[in-house]
């Protein structure tokens, strides 16, 4: 059976792979979990009932 070739491959091309599979899993994480109820839109409150005002027409 032959022995596969190896190249040597520099620091820096190594490093930049790392951080770009690094990069992959931030993504993928933070589209897999939900999000979070800080990060939804707050919940609008609810109009209250509208008081009744006279207008000058009702007069």
């Amino acid at each position: 059976m032959e022995k596969p070739e190896r190249r040597p491959v520099s620091l820096s091309a190594s490093l930049a792979g790392l951080r770009l599979i690094g990069a992959g899993a931030v993504l993928g994480l933070a589209l897999a979990v939900p999000a979070s109820p800080a990060q939804a839109e707050p919940p609008r409150p609810q109009p209250g009932p509208v008081a009744e005002q006279d207008t000058p027409d009702d007069l």
